[in-house]
């Protein structure tokens, strides 16, 4: 735990109890803290002695006897149990003290003891405030957290868990708050030894607090006799007020481990105080009425009493009390059963008194009433109950006391509904809703209960009606119902599914355009059918399903439609068709969407910028064809797109095409090598004339950066500038986009470099440097950018650099001076000279200190001894110049004499005498530098000599019998030797010999009886000068074992005109004269008489007569030293001079409960000693008064107390222990809050009835009841006093409206005053706003109220809606203004509404008020044939207004202008709300069916049924051609249906070689136009069928030819290796799985070869061609106009294999000329090979000059060679590395030109 210090020391801080946040300030505030300091010095060396005395040590002061840290050591051995260590346990001065301290300090760290701000030195030098510091955590440590179990970090902290143990110990005997003021009386710490032992002291209960001192110690004495608990606080000090909480912490925390010492004398109680008494049945709430009340009743187990016990009932009778008999450990356990409700009193007697706590006042309520519970709803009333619904209903609980809500539900069966049908919630407090969910019809028995009691009505008896046919709930699903897919003969299955819709029966018509077809029905007993028909003519089928005569849902069921052709519906859209954005080579895609444009063929035609139609790709996409083309050229492009041979909107459409590749760019940096520079503008020129229309952007980076933009400026139709300034050096990036792509030779990096950024540095540009030595600098250009660095050093000689470049582009550099001189530094950047170019620099000659050798026996680390001459040698021969500085230190830096020899040859000779033995230190120095080695440590012994050996110390000639004795030895200047020790005396005395880490000695004995001791030291058997020395030894003498006792010693308490007697006991003390002062308030000594006492021979009796007030100080000294605890503080006091006023003491002034008392109590005269103050409450229990100085008064204090309870308070006080005049006294205290009142008129009630109010005061103390009457006319109001605290008001108003009773007891407002009391007259009130129907869900229904005359005006009505479905619920009730309520609500679901309306609990006239409430939005329209209607055939569909609540249903249907067609609308049968609507279309196109209920539009209307006329249908498209199709390529036609009004397309196309059914995207590109897109898989024939609104359109099928050019391949010697020119070379072609095609074989190449092919009859072809010249040929293969997969192929035609003999050389001069270029030729065209010429010219004396060799064709090669100097030539000619003929060729250059016969 950490502590924190103040001013003055408090410890832990949450226990810290300044003196200012206590409120205590006085003009004594100084005498007062220094009391509190004494009693806590005191006490923590009291609890220091209690450790110490197992050491035989003892403290008097803790400011001086721990400054040398022995008895600090002792204490934390004996506290840990622990060895702390060596230490110096004589220690003779400071620095021995000192580290004795810092021993200790270091011990109490090592057990994890945090010490705050305190260290070593505050001990050593006596800060007593950091001390007492030390101690207390010293305590908290070692006894407050073991005692306690913790240290406070995990739990509650210490004061908080001593308190906590504390009264929990006395919470049966004493209620404490704190650890100071509630002990000073001395009954607690009686009453926690009762508790540890009880019968210790069992009178603690009648202890007089007046005798706080004599309480005190005889509780104090008895703890440390029997319970071991050491009394380390005096009891004097724990009755001071000023007691610190530290002080008692110490004290207090030693009982949680005290244990009773056998024979200790315990007696019996005197009382019954030491019972107890527990249970429910003696809790003030929680006992209920007729339920038992257990509780326990607890004696001593060892003692013997009577048990009494009664209870009595609010009515004074008593209630039988059952008492078991006593068990083994001393309980009773006891019962009663209270028969009626309100207050008892159990009183409970253990030898006629009264136990603790004992009369209790126990609260009875009610139990459970079931009878109060009310239960509503269709599900307990029985209203409009359906099996498989779920039945609600509500419970309200409220007022029926405690219990469970539980129900169940019977059926007809007798068998009860599962859980998974139940359900059961709670609203809110006192009200549940619940449901369940019959299974079945008829009868159902619903049971409710309340605490497993019946609640009235229950149980239920409820009528559940059969489930009525649902048709909505049927669905039909299957081929025979859906849209598309039925074929003429083939059956057409579908399955009907009825499960929950009720029971019913199954009716399913189906209707062709011949007429009805028989439909096969199934019941599969499972809620399911199966049904199917057989459709036998094209067109449309209708299927009616119904279910109890009412369609289902979709019903009747139809299919298909074909729409017109309508280009404008195609929308293209994509990049591919943007004007801008593309750029070449890069693909291009569009989507043209035909979705709702019909059957028709999809065209495109795509020009590039030159005139020219480009090649693109389509494929079928959903709702349209994806196109894609891929332009190569830049340029504006032309995409014409077609549906049907017309345009679509927008078509043809203008596209740019840019090629970024072609921007140029040109500038510095970019096509130069030209460098920036930071802060210069850079402009460059950009060309964009090749690369299409775009715009230019431009931006510039640097690294990582974001991208800044640069200027961009146009300068001519294709050319552009754009500038920017670098902002930093580095590589800037320029960023060009054209047309919104990134040019691709970009981004163009541009160095970038910032000269001034170049930083030199390093030792070969700084001062200091000496020739000989490298010295190197760095050029850091790693902020300048990437620029040449040139370096050059001038100086006074040639100077060599080196120098290195790093990866971040800084230079190392590194040069070498070997002259002393000014050295200049020429840096360059850029080619540049730096600003700080040329750096000068200054070099020094060299000098080498680590070359000087020195040696010899004076600086050897041993073997010299003290007053013997020695030397040494110093070379520094290899050193340079220098100057040589030697010196020699010895033992405490004394200086030591030398004598230095030149020897002239920069050698040296040192010689010197060491006079003292020790450490001596050797220092050599050159040139300024120590030289290697230096400084030598050299060890110097003492030359043999006893008489250097000192002996002191205080105990060498005197010493204490029984005390240790102490002397030390320094031998360390005697040189080798033995010490001998030898003690001689009276008795043998043992010696303890320490050996110090200074090397001195410590020796201790313990003398062990007084007289003469005689210690002998010796050295090499030689005594030491002085040497024997003489002790005398005396007997002990110790003050500190006088004890003084007795009244005369207290601090106060003792009164003016008392005897101030006290006796001292001087046994164990030794020998020393008793003397006694007393010091008076003034400057005179009070006479002392001191005489033996006939207690004893070492007691003597001391009396002094005190004759004022004041403080005396008692000064008893032995031996002329204080004893313990002396001198003592006595206060002496006057009681009779106090005076107090305040509330009762002389006034019947009254108290209020819960607010503050405050007395004024004047002791000025008094003099000192403390005021307490204490009262006794109502139930006996003594209550103390707090108890504050009052500031800068100087004797007066505020007593003050808080009462509690209402009744009369004996307030007593007391000065110094003693009683002050006008005490004990009387003081009544009331509490108006206990008033209580209660009574139906509270409620309110109506005109002229009496409404009756209780008053119960008969806990609020004495007092008067004053009562106060407001309200809206005259009331009668009689009060009736019933003489036992209650009262009774009779209250009967005449006016409807708000009454205000004001309430007063003794003059206070009781609580809940004023109490309003709202008074009704339901006739006046006045309902409006309830005729304006009809009313819809969603909307908001309002009443107004008017009740300005009907009851109070600011109450407003209740109101509550019950809704047509059972629920109740409360609507919103507004007040606009005072007497006005507005009831508003909006019905959330349709049928009729009850709204009740009433005031203050009574209903309003003519309620409940019926609203009807309609829904049309519940409306259904079950659209049935709707989706697909033709002309001529009827169109049916349903409306369901069954959950539309009431209303009329109204439909017309209406065509083009306006034309009303006949309807027919009839009720469906046996289906309440349900109708059947029916009419027949003329022509094409949308009919308006507007559908109205209750005057409003149901949702979906006005229906919009669209007509078709399926006569009128085309199809075209590339996807209808019969040849020209490709596989895997997507194609597309189109369906025009124009005029055919809205039906629905069907396509299938089908592969007629695999009878494959092929997957197509079907769209509707415009409103009369049907876009199917599909993509052939494989080669081969296909069938396409069109149909719309379930027909054939015409031309339907459709035969098409699908080619694979991708499945055409070629193989063959001449596509897989070489062929020889001039030679037939094959491959054979393979088409027999690409489908119908024509087949086109292309070969170019260096020559143009005939080709011939063969048609083989199995899909393959065989082709032959032969190649004139060698080369790469290209074998390009279309198939049906289309390039296959891998074409072209590459044919490799070679030549023959190489043969020099072959070649031949031609025109070989044999007369070549000297410095000529000579020429011959090769012709290889015959010899085979692919080139290699060896040509090879050998001079007669040089080799050739030059040769060249050049291809002039078909490999035929000119050679020329020169030769510069005349004689024969060797020239070798090879073909593939063999010699043409006649090769090597022998020739002779000569000058002249002549022949040279060689």
């Amino acid at each position: 735990m950490a502590l924190r210090f103040k001013s003055k020391f408090q410890g832990d801080p949450t226990i810290e109890t300044d003196q200012k946040e206590r409120g205590i300030e006085t003009m004594n505030e100084k005498a007062l803290d220094a009391e509190w300091k004494r009693i806590q010095q005191k006490t923590f060396t009291r609890w220091c002695n209690e450790h110490l005395k197992k050491a035989s040590l003892f403290v008097r002061d803790l400011s001086a006897d721990l400054t040398d840290g022995t008895n600090l050591i002792a204490l934390l051995e004996m506290l840990s149990e622990k060895k702390v260590g060596r230490y110096n346990k004589r220690p003779k001065n400071y620095p021995q003290s000192l580290e004795n301290v810092a021993i200790a300090v270091r011990f109490i760290h090592k057990e994890n003891i945090r010490l705050v701000n305190i260290g070593g030195e505050d001990i050593a030098q006596g800060n007593i405030k950091l001390i007492l510091g030390m101690i207390w955590t010293l305590i908290l440590h070692y006894q407050i957290s073991v005692a306690l179990g913790g240290d406070g970090k995990a739990g509650p902290p210490p004061k908080q868990a001593l308190l906590t143990w504390l009264q929990g110990m006395l919470k049966d005997r004493k209620k404490i708050r704190n650890l100071t003021k509630d002990w000073n009386d001395g009954t607690v710490i009686a009453a926690l030894v009762d508790a540890m032992a009880p019968g210790l002291m069992p009178d603690w209960n009648e202890l007089d607090p007046e005798n706080a001192v004599e309480n005190a110690t005889r509780a104090m004495k008895l703890a440390e006799d029997w319970l071991g608990v050491p009394m380390v606080l005096a009891p004097g000090d724990m009755c001071n007020p000023h007691v610190d909480e530290l002080s008692m912490m110490t004290y207090l925390s030693q009982f949680p481990d005290a244990k009773l010492k056998d024979g200790a004398p315990l007696n019996k109680p005197t009382d019954a105080l030491a019972c107890s008494a527990r249970g429910p049945g003696l809790e003030p709430t929680g006992v209920k009425q007729t339920r038992q009340a257990p509780f326990t009743v607890y004696t001593p187990k060892k003692t013997q009493g009577k048990l009494t016990i009664t209870c009595n009932a609010p009515d004074g009778r008593e209630v039988p009390v059952k008492v078991g008999e006593r068990a083994s450990d001393g309980t009773y356990a006891c019962s009663y059963v209270p028969e009626e409700l309100g207050e008892h009193v159990v009183t409970i007697l253990y030898n006629k008194s009264d136990i603790p706590r004992s009369p209790f006042k126990v609260g009875v309520e009610p139990i459970s009433d079931p009878a109060r519970c009310r239960a509503w709803g269709p599900g307990v009333d029985g209203g409009g109950l359906v099996e498989q619904k779920p039945a609600k209903f509500n419970v309200k609980t409220k007022g029926a006391g405690e219990g469970d809500l539980s129900y169940s539900v019977t059926g007809p069966d007798g068998n009860e509904l599962g859980p998974d049908f139940l359900k059961l919630s709670q609203d809110m407090a006192g009200q549940y809703s619940g449901s369940y969910t019959p299974n079945q019809a008829g009868p159902h028995t619903v049971v409710l209960k309340w605490a497993d009691q019946h609640i009235p009505g229950s149980p239920f008896e409820v009528n559940v009606a059969p489930t009525p046919p649902d048709a909505k709930k049927v669905r039909a699903v299957g081929p025979g119902v859906e849209s598309q897919g039925l074929v003429c003969g083939q059956p057409a299955p579908f399955q009907v599914i009825s499960k929950d819709a009720g029971r019913g029966e199954l009716d399913v018509n189906v209707r062709g355009r011949g007429g009805d077809i028989p439909c096969e029905i199934v019941d599969n007993g499972d809620d399911t059918f199966d049904c199917q028909y057989v459709p036998q003519d094209e067109g449309e089928v209708f299927v009616k399903v119904r279910w109890s005569q009412a369609m289902i849902p979709k019903s009747p069921f139809r299919v298909s439609a074909q729409p017109p052709v309508d280009a404008s519906k195609c929308e293209a859209t994509g990049p591919g068709v943007e004007p801008m954005g593309l750029r070449v080579n890069q693909a291009a895609p569009f989507k043209v969407s035909t979705k709702g444009a019909g059957p028709g063929k999809l065209d495109v035609d795509i020009v590039n910028p030159g005139g020219n139609k480009m090649p693109y790709d389509m494929h079928s996409i959903r709702d349209g064809s994806g196109v894609t083309y891929t332009p190569v050229f830049p340029g504006q492009y032309k995409v014409a797109v077609t549906f049907d041979g017309n345009h679509i909107p927008n078509s043809p459409f203008d596209v740019g095409v840019t090629d970024p590749s072609r921007v140029r760019i040109s500038g510095p940096g970019i096509t130069d090598d030209q460098p920036l520079k930071v802060g210069v503008p850079v402009r460059y020129e950009v060309d964009t004339s090749e690369a299409g229309p775009g715009d230019l952007a431009a931006t510039h980076q640097w690294g990582n950066k974001a991208e800044q933009p640069c200027t961009v400026e146009q300068t001519g139709p294709d050319t552009c500038s754009l500038e920017f300034t670098p902002e930093r050096a580095g590589t800037e990036k320029v960023n060009l986009t054209y047309g919104g792509f990134p040019v691709p030779t970009g981004p163009f990096p541009v160095n970038v470099l910032d000269p001034s950024k170049v930083k030199v540095h390093g030792r070969g540009v700084e001062p200091g440097l000496i020739t000989g030595q490298p010295a190197p600098f760095v050029v850091d250009c790693r902020e300048a950018g990437d620029g040449p660095i040139s370096v050059r050093i001038e100086g006074p000689a040639n100077t060599k650099l080196d120098s290195t470049t790093d990866r971040d582009r800084s230079q190392r550099c590194v040069y070498y001076p070997k002259e002393p001189g000014t050295y200049e530094v020429h840096v360059k950047f850029a080619d540049e000279p730096l600003p700080i170019s040329p750096i000068s620099v200054e070099v020094a000659p060299c000098t080498d200190p680590g070359r000087v050798v020195v040696s010899g026996p004076g600086v050897e680390p041993t073997g010299l001894v003290s007053s013997n001459p020695t030397y040494f040698d110093i070379d520094a021969r290899m050193a340079g110049e220098g100057d040589v500085d030697v010196s020699v230190t010895g033992p405490e830096r004394s200086h030591v004499p030398i004598n230095i020899v030149d020897n002239k040859d920069s050698t040296f000779r040192c010689h010197y005498e060491p006079r003292l033995g020790g450490d001596h230190t050797v220092v050599v120095k050159f040139a300024g530098t120590h030289a290697p080695k230096s400084p030598f440590a050299v060890k110097v012994k003492w030359a043999t000599d006893p008489a250097k050996v000192k002996v002191w110390g205080d105990d060498l000639d005197s010493g204490v019998a029984g005390i240790e004795s102490v002397f030390h030895i320094d031998d360390t200047e005697a040189g080798d030797g033995n010490l001998d020790v030898l003690i001689e005396g009276p008795q043998e005395a043992k010696m303890k010999m320490e050996k110090n880490p200074d090397g001195t000695k410590t020796c201790r004995y313990t003398p062990p009886v007084e007289g003469d001791y005689y210690v002998h030291v010796k050295f090499n058997d030689t005594e030491v000068p002085d040497s024997p020395f003489k002790a005398e030894v005396d007997p002990q003498t110790d003050a500190n074992r006088v004890r003084a006792y007795g009244p005369g010693l207290r601090p106060e308490g003792v009164r003016v005109g008392d005897a101030g007697n006290f006796k001292i006991d001087t046994q164990g003390a030794g020998r020393g004269n008793l003397e006694v002062k007393v010091d008076a308030p003034k400057p005179r000594s009070s006479k002392v008489q001191v005489a033996p006492s006939s207690d004893g021979p070492h007691i003597s009796d001391a009396v002094y007569n005190p004759t004022a007030v004041g403080t005396y100080n008692v000064n008893i000294l032995y031996a002329g030293d204080h004893i313990y605890d002396s001198p003592y503080t006595v206060g002496v006091s006057d009681p009779t001079k106090c005076k107090i006023t305040g509330p009762g003491v002389d006034n019947r002034e009254l108290a209020r409960v819960g607010k503050p008392v405050e007395y004024v109590l004047d002791a000025t005269q008094a003099g000192p000693g403390a005021v307490k103050a204490a009262a006794k409450n109502p139930t006996g229990a003594q209550v103390n008064l707090d108890v504050e100085p009052m500031p800068n008064s100087n004797g007066k204090y505020k007593l003050s107390f808080v009462p509690d309870d209402a009744g009369t308070y004996n307030v007593t006080a007391t000065h110094a222990g003693h009683a002050i005049p006008k005490v004990p006294f009387a003081l009544g205290s009331v509490d108006p809050t206990k008033v209580k009142v209660s009574g139906d008129g509270l409620d309110g009630g109506r005109v002229n009835e009496m409404l009756p109010i209780d008053v119960d005061a008969r806990e609020a103390g004495p007092g008067g009841l004053n009562l106060g009457l407001e309200g809206p006319g005259q009331a009668q109001a009689d009060v009736v006093d019933n003489k036992d605290g209650t009262f009774r008001i009779n209250f009967v108003p005449s006016t409807a409206g708000e009454y205000r009773f004001n309430m007063k007891f003794a003059d206070e407002e009781v609580p809940g005053t004023p109490f309003r009391i709202p008074v009704r007259n339901i006739k006046n009130a006045k309902v409006s706003g309830l005729d304006k129907a009809p009313y819809y869900v969603g909307e908001e229904i309002c009443a107004t109220v008017d009740t300005r005359k009907a009851g109070p005006p600011d109450t407003p009505v209740t109101a509550r809606v019950q809704s047509p479905s059972g629920g109740d619920f409360e609507p919103d009730v507004e007040m606009p203004a005072k007497g006005y309520s507005k009831v508003k609500f909006v019905p959330e679901e349709p049928g009729v509404y009850e709204l009740n309306l009433g005031l203050l609990g009574e209903d309003l006239e003519d309620m409940p008020a019926k609203l009807e409430v309609s829904d049309p939005s519940r409306c259904e329209i079950n659209k049935g044939g709707l989706e697909c209607a033709c002309v001529g055939e009827p169109v049916f569909f349903t409306v369901d207004t069954a959950d539309a609540g009431p209303g009329e249903l109204d439909v017309m249907a209406k065509e083009a202008r306006n034309k009303k067609l006949p309807i027919d609308i009839h009720p469906v049968a046996d289906q309440p709300g349900r109708y059947e609507v029916e009419f027949v279309p003329t022509q094409a196109g949308d009919v308006e069916v507007p559908v109205l209920f209750a005057g409003r539009s149901v949702p979906g209307a006005p229906l919009i049924v669209p007509v078709a006329d399926p006569s009128k249908c085309t199809a075209q498209g590339p996807g209808l051609e019969p040849t020209g199709l490709k596989a895997h390529r997507q194609t597309f036609f189109d369906i025009n249906t124009a005029g055919a009004g809205v039906g629905e397309v069907d396509v299938s196309i089908v592969n007629t070689d695999t009878m494959q059914a092929l997957d197509f995207d079907l769209s509707e590109a415009s409103k009369a136009t049907h876009h199917v897109e599909y993509n052939p898989d494989m080669a081969g024939h296909f069938e396409i069928n069109l149909r719309f609104a379930g027909k054939l359109v015409a031309q339907s099928p459709y035969s098409v030819s699908v080619s694979d050019p991708s499945r055409v391949t070629a193989h063959g010697p001449a596509l897989e290796g070489d062929s020889i020119v001039n030679e037939p070379a094959h491959f054979t072609v393979d088409k027999s799985e690409a489908g119908d095609g024509e087949l086109e074989i292309a070969i170019t190449g260096p020559s143009t070869p005939d080709v011939e092919t063969k048609d083989n009859g199995d899909g393959t072809v065989d082709v032959t061609f032969v190649a004139t010249q060698p080369g790469r040929y290209d074998v390009k293969i279309n198939f049906d106009d289309e390039e296959v997969p891998k074409s072209p192929y590459t044919a490799s035609i070679v030549r023959p294999p190489p043969d020099a003999s072959k070649a031949n050389v031609k025109d070989l001069s044999a007369q070549p000329l000297v410095n000529e270029r000579n020429e011959f030729t090769v012709d290889a065209s015959a010899a085979g090979g692919n080139g290699l010429l060896e040509i090879g010219v050998q001079g007669g004396y040089v080799p050739a000059e030059e040769i060249t060799v050049r291809h002039v064709g078909d490999f035929v090669f000119a050679i020329n060679y020169q030769i510069n100097e005349e004689g024969e030539t060797m020239i070798s000619v090879k073909w593939h590395g063999e010699h043409v003929p006649g090769s090597p060729f022998r020739v002779y250059v000569s000058n002249t030109g002549d022949a040279i016969d060689l």
